[in-house]
Parts: structure tokens; sequence; C-alpha cells
């Protein structure tokens, strides 16, 4: 089926609006979420790794990823060229830590996300494995594209 249109331009403009949403979304996202790895005395529950697919040189619709022990929130772009979000998180960590880290970030996500033009740009998955992937992100080690950081943690005055 062809859809002929007489506004093309428009059509990008709001394409282009929506995803410049989706990529504040995910920012804000990180931000409000990077705090909650505070609480944790182990360096690699502490632990974050942000992938820029976009400066690996490999051709993919991957953008951006921020890895974390507990989950992964992926930045990609379908083949329509809308960007979307992927939430996962891992299986074992609820079953080790309980489900009130993994409610926490459903919250921020859905928090970021609520606006009209970009809701139907998150995908949850169902809790996996992100562990072995965050372990083996961590084994091969930063470059120009991937950075590890661990968080710091939470200080009581």
């Amino acid at each position: 089926m062809t859809v002929t249109t007489q506004e093309p331009i428009e059509l990008s403009k709001e394409l282009e609006a929506r995803n410049k949403e989706v990529t504040k979304a995910y920012l804000q996202i990180i931000q409000a979420t990077k705090p909650f790895l505070t609480a944790f005395d182990g360096k690699k529950y502490r632990t974050c790794i942000t992938i820029n697919h976009a400066e690996s040189g490999k051709e993919t619709k991957l953008i951006s990823e921020f890895i974390c022990y507990f989950w992964n929130l992926t930045l990609t772009q379908n083949i329509a060229g809308y960007k979307m979000l992927y939430v996962s998180y891992d299986a074992d960590s609820i079953n080790r830590f309980g489900a009130r880290l993994y409610n926490r970030v459903l919250r921020q996500v859905f928090k970021h996300t609520m606006k009209p033009v970009i809701e139907d740009c998150v995908r949850v998955n169902n809790p996996g494995n992100v562990q072995s992937f965050f372990m083996n992100r961590i084994a091969n080690g930063g470059n120009d594209f991937i950075s590890i950081e661990i968080v710091d943690t939470a200080t009581s005055n």
C-alpha cells in the first residue's frame, strides 16, 4: 500500500520533534535512575556502562545504552526512523534484592515518557539476564565509545 501526502516536510518535522523528545527522555531516565545505585556498598552494584553506538563505527540501529548490574536502558531507532526505548531488568536481581528497585526504575521510565507524542516509544522486556551482558561488557573494558563509571556511595550528613 502506498500512501501519498502533500506535506512530507511536516511529517519529517514531527518525526524529528518526536525523536528529540525520546532522546531527552532517555537522558532524563538515566539521570533519575543512576542515583539509585548509590545505596549499594559493592562496587559492582554501583558500576554503570554507557555505550555510544553512534560512535562505534559499526552500522547499527542502536544509538546508546546505559547498563548496570540491575538494568539495561537502550535507545535505538526502528526501521521507520522512530527512536525507541527498551528497558530490560535482571530477573536474578529481583530474586536477590526484591522488586523495589525494579519498580522505582519503571516509575522513572514512565514518568519521563508519559507525553502523548512519545508514550508509545517504550518497550519493557520481561525480566531476563542483564548480569551476564553487564559482566561481559566490564570484562571487555572501555574504549572511545564505551565508558565505565563507578557511582559514589550515598553519604549521610
